[in-house]
């Protein structure tokens, strides 16, 4: 997909929950996103709250924005400015609507069921990339510069260190996946996580080992892992010591048939390489390679 910087809009939308400063973050996003030539626009509703504290507004605003966002033919990215809480309040009635054109959806953490809306639901790849206060110096500070990359058609390689032990040359698959606990939330849903053949990715933050492994036994009793060809441990931060031993005694004795790794900087840490979920990828000399379809142009 071609993004021309002269016609077609970044939308930057609240889907979930806001924070302290907002405003303020905003502005500094929308300025960091127009030094690199591109051009946003926001609902002026973003932040108008709701009796709940932790939405950045009503659930009806939430969805109109995204909804909007999603018929607008010159809106090519939807860029969510902050996770939290709030996307699966309003996740059923998405379904309903049709996306005029193609679109690239960017985010992580809550958005992980909005990118198996996009994968499954829309048939269109997504990003699981920083949000928008993920990229300011009073967030986590990570670098836009590899989201950049990726719209503008690089291929992402990244290091894997197996747990389990395979003989493979290749693994191929699309990729599916995001934060472990929200996926877990998904399970028999009317979105519930399309796994056969595919190359799951998972992430998480503030939890504990035991809270990782009651989530992964979760997905296993689920059926998630019963067709998968590989799964792929990001970050899993701000938990405890037992974080690691938790994955790989999953690993070791719930899925040892599967091909399992670790990958480092893909979460909610300093660096967070953005993932290209529901393309085609592949595992090759321990490295997960994915090609990007997509061309920023400036013409």
């Amino acid at each position: 997909m071609k993004f021309d910087k002269q016609k077609h809009l970044v939308s930057i939308i609240a889907p979930a929950s806001a924070c302290g400063d907002s405003e303020v973050k905003l502005a500094e996003g929308i300025k960091l996103l127009e030094n690199y030539g591109l051009k946003t626009i926001v609902d002026k509703r973003i932040f108008s709250y709701d009796s709940l504290d932790f939405f950045a507004s009503s659930k009806e605003i939430r969805l109109e924005t995204f909804a909007k966002a999603l018929i607008n033919e010159n809106v090519k990215i939807i860029w969510a400015f902050r996770g939290g809480y709030g996307c699966s309040e309003f996740i059923d009635d998405c379904l309903d609507i049709k996306p005029v054109g193609t679109k690239i959806l960017i985010g992580y953490s809550d958005l992980t069921s909005f990118h198996i809306l996009f994968n499954q639901h829309y048939n269109m790849p997504s990003i699981h990339g920083s949000v928008i206060t993920s990229l300011l110096p009073s967030g986590q500070g990570q670098d836009i510069n590899y989201i950049i990359d990726v719209l503008d058609g690089k291929e992402m390689q990244i290091d894997l260190q197996p747990i389990t032990s395979h003989f493979n040359n290749s693994i191929i698959g699309k990729t599916i996946g995001g934060n472990l606990t929200i996926l877990c939330t998904m399970i028999g849903t009317k979105l519930h996580p399309q796994t056969n053949k595919k190359i799951l990715i998972l992430e998480d933050v503030n939890e504990k080992g035991y809270h990782i492994h009651r989530h992964l036994m979760h997905l296993k009793n689920a059926g998630i892992f019963d067709e998968l060809n590989a799964v792929i441990f990001g970050d899993f931060i701000k938990g405890d010591h037992l974080i690691d031993s938790a994955i790989e005694h999953f690993c070791y004795n719930h899925i040892k048939h599967i091909p399992s790794y670790k990958a480092s900087n893909i979460g909610h840490g300093k660096v967070n390489y953005p993932i290209i979920l529901g393309n085609i990828a592949k595992i090759q000399a321990n490295k997960l390679i994915i090609p990007s379809n997509f061309s920023l142009s400036s013409i």
